[in-house]
């Protein structure tokens, strides 16, 4: 029995040891396993920190080449302006010259047939005894010639005093223009620098979400930013088109009372209602945004689980951007993963959105005209390429804009 006693205290022994030991390997696994997940998720922390830093560095960036390009548009379009201008007093220039000419060789021949004249016409008919009628009529004849001549002299004097008062205003112009195109070079090297360093952000962010695997959740991500904007924007459109129906309906009793008042018959007569605007919107018929090729169209798979909500189209750094329709501008602003944005309101539930623009030339609350400019095209967003994204969304749902756009 003591033999039997002290096998089975070893079996026990051993077997508790083994699990002692099993339970230390788990535990140490255990421990080794929560560190990756810490580590993990530290470098995941550290990961998103820095790609929200670079997301910040990019919007300050492309923000900073909108203002610069807006300037230089500017400055591009006084140039052209002063060069209109210039050469407008330069045709007026030589117009001012040619009367000049006109009028010096009409007061030089009436001062040849006065010369030749002269005054022996008159002396003669006072000593032959000439009726006082034939002396009369001369000397209204000399009087008509002498104020010919004045009217000549005082005519070519206003026209020189035209032609010094052209010449102060070119040269004017012409120091005007040189001071535009030093300005021009100089933002435009601005702008180069700008570009420079926007470029480089936007390297660092794309081989950042690369490296992370994070393309996906960013692009969700700019998504849902866009449409949390689009929500808004269409919320306060909403807000400020219900403020002006109430307007018009107490604009419209008004002018029913008024006219009930005016009739005397106590009826109400019939007072037609304003018409809303629709902001010209019409399908097949509205002017592409700008000129390019058709790089993706509504509907396009953009990864395995994102499509497009619009069309890309890719055109040149700086074209010219205009609105497709009348509406008003209720959102301008840097938008991540969308670059510089404009949306435009245009009535009864149409909004249409520009993107990735270099610049935008209208602010919120300015009402703009169809084919108006509006932006400049670019590649913010951190896109590689330069081009226009472009949206029409009804009743805030993003819609194939191809219908409503013209064929080209």
């Amino acid at each position: 029995m003591g033999l039997h006693r002290l096998i089975v205290s070893m079996l026990l022994s051993t077997g508790l040891m083994a699990g002692a030991f099993a339970w230390a390997d788990d535990s140490k696994e255990l421990k080794n396993v929560q560190g990756q997940i810490a580590s993990q998720k530290q470098d995941l922390q550290q990961q998103q920190q820095q790609l929200q830093a670079l997301q910040q560095q990019l919007a300050k960036d492309e923000k900073a080449i909108s203002a610069q390009a807006r300037e230089l548009n500017q400055t591009r379009q006084q140039l052209k302006e002063n060069e209109t201008g210039l050469a407008r007093l330069d045709q007026e220039h030589q117009a001012l010259g040619k009367q000049a000419e006109q009028q010096q060789r009409l007061l030089a021949e009436q001062l040849r047939a006065a010369y030749q004249n002269g005054r022996h016409d008159y002396l003669k008919l006072l000593l032959n005894g000439q009726d006082s009628s034939d002396i009369d009529r001369l000397l209204h004849y000399y009087g008509h010639l002498n104020q010919a001549r004045a009217d000549a002299l005082s005519g070519l004097a206003r026209t020189r005093e035209q032609l010094a008062d052209n010449r102060r205003q070119a040269e004017q112009s012409r120091n005007r223009l040189n001071q535009l195109l030093a300005r021009q070079q100089e933002e435009q090297q601005q702008l180069e620098a700008q570009q420079a360093r926007r470029n480089e952000t936007a390297n660092k962010l794309n081989a950042n979400l690369a490296q992370g695997n994070q393309k996906l959740a960013s692009l969700q991500q700019a998504a849902s930013h866009l449409e949390q904007q689009i929500k808004a924007a269409q919320e306060k459109a909403a807000r400020e088109q219900a403020a002006r129906e109430k307007a018009e309906r107490e604009q419209l009793e008004r002018e029913r009372r008024t006219a009930r008042q005016q009739d005397g018959s106590g009826r109400t007569p019939v007072v037609a209602k304003p018409s809303g605007n629709f902001g010209g919107l019409a399908k097949g018929t509205l002017p592409w945004p700008l000129r390019g090729q058709l790089i993706h169209r509504f509907g396009a798979a953009r990864t395995s689980q994102l499509s497009w909500k619009g069309l890309l189209i890719g055109a040149g750094v700086g074209q010219e951007v205009k609105a497709v329709a009348n509406g008003q501008v209720v959102y301008a602003d840097w938008l991540n993963g969308f670059g510089m944005v404009m949306v435009i309101d245009h009535g009864k539930g149409y909004m249409s959105l520009y993107g990735h623009n270099q610049s935008l030339l209208q602010g919120p609350g300015d009402k703009v005209g169809a084919g108006q400019a509006i932006a400049l095209s670019g590649e913010s967003g951190g896109q590689d390429r330069s081009g226009l994204y472009f949206e029409i969304r009804y009743q805030g749902q993003a819609i194939d804009p191809l219908p409503w756009l013209a064929r080209r």
